[in-house]
């Protein structure tokens, strides 16, 4: 007998599973293994808004400091971001995206985009726009529930 599943449970399943196979498709479709979600983001960001401070990072991503630490200092160590004194206040250390790390954002991109560009090459135009919009409003209702947390 199949239990039936309310609109809620079936949203709790289908994420799991979506993040699941998100990753999935990431490590056998796409060449960059070591390029994983947080450089991505963060390389994204810096290419987005420009050098930002660890603090402002961690304040976009909802992340301790230490961890955004860590997660910098690789990017430093593979040469994807370099931190320079803010202008307006040395004491500060912005973190700003080399050409290296602006180039391997870009490759993985491009191949990103390929990847999901053929995972809906069925669905109509009108599905595609509808389901970027509910997953970009999910992202949006979870940041704030985060932020206010």
């Amino acid at each position: 007998m199949m239990m039936t599943l309310t609109h809620i449970d079936q949203i709790e399943h289908e994420i799991a599973v979506f993040v699941r196979r998100a990753e999935a498709a990431r490590i056998a479709f796409l060449k960059y293994k070591d390029f994983d979600r947080s450089t991505y983001l963060l390389l994204q960001k810096l290419d987005e808004k420009g050098p930002l401070g660890i603090k402002a990072l961690a304040d976009v991503f909802q992340l301790d400091l230490s961890t955004l630490s860590r997660q910098t200092a690789s990017l430093e160590a593979k040469g994807y971001v370099e931190r320079k004194s803010d202008a307006k206040d040395a004491r500060i250390n912005l973190l700003h995206i080399t050409a290296y790390g602006r180039s391997q954002l870009y490759e993985v991109r491009e191949a990103r985009q390929e990847l999901f560009g053929r995972l809906l090459g069925d669905w109509s135009e009108e599905e595609r726009k509808i389901f970027g919009e509910m997953l970009a409003k999910f992202n949006r209702t979870t940041e704030q529930y985060l932020g206010s947390k």
